[in-house]
């Protein structure tokens, strides 16, 4: 598979609970919005936190399979604004938001932004479903009939 100029790559992580049983999912797209995989999963933290996580192996799957321009879209502000803007070494999720800042300092090109949670469906999709097995994650190399038109409409 021959890496596109870009993909996007959605992620949503949610807790029952702070901390509570927690999930997570991410799907990453080309650049006309066409499936290349996706993940779920599950754990017990902090809904913060999982999303944190699901943002980390996101961005280390899109660099270890050679992605190199990639837009990543959450629907958690704070989880952005951490990894952007905060320099607290107290934070209690210092240590995660230093991963994901050494991981976007490789030579690639990683963006951020914002999306409501409409605009999150089918990550929302995959950690809800994350929830529902006991494997702490699932790759999806293919695309669910469930899932499928989640990803169509976000396509159009």
């Amino acid at each position: 598979m021959s890496p596109s100029p870009f993909v996007k790559l959605n992620v949503d992580g949610s807790s029952l609970g702070n901390p509570g049983a927690s999930e997570f999912g991410g799907i990453l797209r080309d650049h006309e919005g066409q499936w290349i995989y996706a993940f779920s999963g599950s754990w017990v933290t902090t809904s913060l936190k999982a999303e944190l996580f699901v943002i980390l192996h996101g961005l280390r799957k899109a660099w270890n399979d050679g992605f190199r321009f990639v837009q990543c879209e959450s629907d958690s502000q704070l989880a952005l604004n951490l990894i952007l803007h905060n320099g607290n070494a107290s934070h209690p999720y210092n240590a995660l938001i230093s991963l994901i800042r050494n991981c976007i300092n490789q030579p690639w090109n990683v963006t951020f932004m914002h999306t409501l949670r409409e605009g999150n469906a089918c990550a929302d999709w995959l950690a809800k479903h994350g929830a529902t097995h006991e494997d702490n994650l699932t790759i999806w190399h293919a695309c669910s009939p469930q899932l499928d038109t989640l990803v169509l409409a976000d396509r159009i």
